[in-house]
């Protein structure tokens, strides 16, 4: 009998597993400034940070690139808070444009000037069609740049020449905070994305350089995370532009804070079929995503980074060219002034984490953050995680001995019985996840699915039970292999969960019991 459920458990949750790994974290040094709301790329190989904010929430006129193991600072002519930066020519210059006309993130700017790599050097020479922060650009052919997006309105499809000017090309339906910009077929290019920051207001509309605006189903339901700093549209490209292929994948997210893969060919959105929900959540709590995923072509994957209250960094990647996506989770340790930052990919397909902030704008970090995400650098400790693989196991568990419980205190019964009992239980406890879809609940705990089957939620009672009386035959025993032989995940969670059941710690309920005996 216990075979029977064992093969039926593992035929439910074998389509939801998601396999999760340590993750090597390395801290380069140190920029020189703190800073938030800066630009962040490689130019011609070399890794260049720009603008920005510093502590206080002051504008900084500064750049830094990293160059044998240093960073080397340069001043700028504009400041560039929470503005544009496109890289051009292969790398060899950069365009800088908007950003906030004061401290504290107030007004836009106008400014525009050009980074050339190879000197490390700024030279302003113009202004914007319109005054801009929170924008976007992308090279287009023969040096010309595409600008959209603004904070708060006044928004407007705008062309940089290449050389010296900017003029205004087209309105746009609505306005876009930190757009995505996404060349398509025939020349095109589309804008999308929120119409403000920090709140669920999705924007289904999408604007096009040359078409007809048109709204997207999908964008109702689920909003695209924006680009706090940078224009890496690049990188959320995953197609073949040589074979007609415009293809991208962006994340998003729900009302309910459920995380999900946007993946878009040419006009069409729709949502990413994955293996297993995105993680929300790990043992050691909630898991914060607020930037952008970053597809390596290479790899063929693509990586969304979060934190957790201890600053431990998680990494969700995400096999793209596969159908469902398979998607792993990476974890570290904490991290000391780990940054809420957008993440750029290194040519050797690790993430960069450069500043960012903690708490406020005020206190921005100057730490740069290095995620070995790339083949390079062993992964150890593989296991398996899911949102919901350990709620069913644990029902699974209720099932069992709920069949046993009856056979034991109840008059015996037909052996067909107990058996249709279980697969009718069985079978609730698959339709609700899959037609409730129950698993995208970012707080789903075993109470509410037992509390919706009608069973008993204490599955932790018997896991105490057993705990108890390994420590009563084995007072000595590790409270590790304590936990891990009553079938916790791990020593937190046993200690959290005896010391509610019981109001003592494991060790003082020995030596009380010990004194007792």
């Amino acid at each position: 009998m216990l075979k029977k459920y064992i093969i039926l458990l593992v035929l439910l949750v074998s389509a939801t597993v998601l396999t999760a790994q340590n993750l090597d974290a390395e801290r380069l040094p140190d920029m020189n400034v703190p800073r938030a709301g800066h630009n962040v790329f490689y130019a011609d190989g070399e890794l260049t940070v720009i603008g920005g904010h510093t502590s206080g929430f002051v504008l900084t006129p500064t750049a830094e690139y990293f160059k044998n193991g240093i960073w080397h600072e340069s001043p700028t002519v504009y400041t560039h808070d929470n503005g544009m930066a496109v890289v051009l020519d292969g790398g060899k210059r950069v365009l800088l444009a908007g950003g906030h006309e004061r401290n504290l993130g107030i007004g836009q700017s106008f400014e525009l000037e050009i980074y050339d790599r190879e000197h490390h050097t700024f030279e302003g020479f113009g202004t914007l069609e319109r005054n801009r922060a929170f924008a976007q650009g992308i090279e287009l052919d023969k040096g010309n740049v595409l600008i959209c997006g603004n904070h708060k309105g006044n928004d407007c499809f705008e062309m940089f020449d290449g050389q010296r000017f900017c003029h205004h090309v087209k309105d746009v339906a609505v306005w876009h905070s930190s757009p995505y910009l996404l060349p398509i077929s025939k020349g095109d290019v589309m804008a999308f994305g929120t119409v403000w920051r920090g709140r669920f207001e999705p924007c289904d509309t999408v604007d096009r350089l040359y078409g007809e605006p048109f709204v997207s189903p999908v964008l109702k339901d689920w909003m695209p995370m924006p680009y706090d700093q940078n224009n890496h549209v690049n990188e959320s490209f995953i197609g073949d532009k040589e074979a007609g292929d415009y293809s991208y994948l962006i994340a998003a997210y729900n009302h309910d804070g459920a995380m999900a893969f946007i993946h878009i060919q040419d006009t069409v959105f729709s949502l990413l079929p994955t293996t297993s929900p995105v993680p929300t959540s790990s043992e050691w709590g909630k898991i914060h995503y607020n930037r952008v995923a970053v597809a390596d072509r290479n790899a063929h994957k693509a990586y969304l980074v979060g934190k957790d209250a201890d600053s431990r960094a998680y990494v969700v990647a995400v096999e793209y060219d596969k159908n469902p996506a398979p998607l792993t989770l990476y974890y570290t340790e904490p991290l000391q002034d780990f940054g809420d930052a957008t993440p750029v990919l290194t040519p050797d397909g690790d993430l960069i984490i450069t500043g960012g902030i903690l708490d406020d704008n005020f206190t921005p970090l100057a730490s740069v953050w290095l995620l070995h995400t790339g083949t390079g650098k062993a992964l150890s400790e593989t296991n398996t995680y899911s949102a919901w693989l350990w709620i069913l196991c644990s029902l699974a568990f209720i099932v069992i001995l709920l069949v046993i419980a009856k056979r034991i205190h109840k008059p015996t019964k037909p052996a067909s019985q107990p058996d249709v009992a279980s697969k009718e239980m069985m079978a609730r406890i698959t339709g609700l996840m899959e037609t409730k879809q129950l698993y995208l609940n970012k707080d789903l705990k075993v109470s509410h699915l037992a509390e919706a089957l009608g069973t008993h939620k204490n599955v932790n009672d018997y896991r105490l039970e057993y705990a108890k009386k390994l420590l009563r035959q084995s007072p000595d025993m590790k409270i590790a292999t304590v936990a891990l032989e009553s079938g916790f995940a791990n020593e937190r969670s046993f200690f959290r969960a005896f010391k509610a059941a019981t109001g003592t710690t494991p060790k003082d309920w020995v030596k009380q019991n010990q004194t007792k005996s």
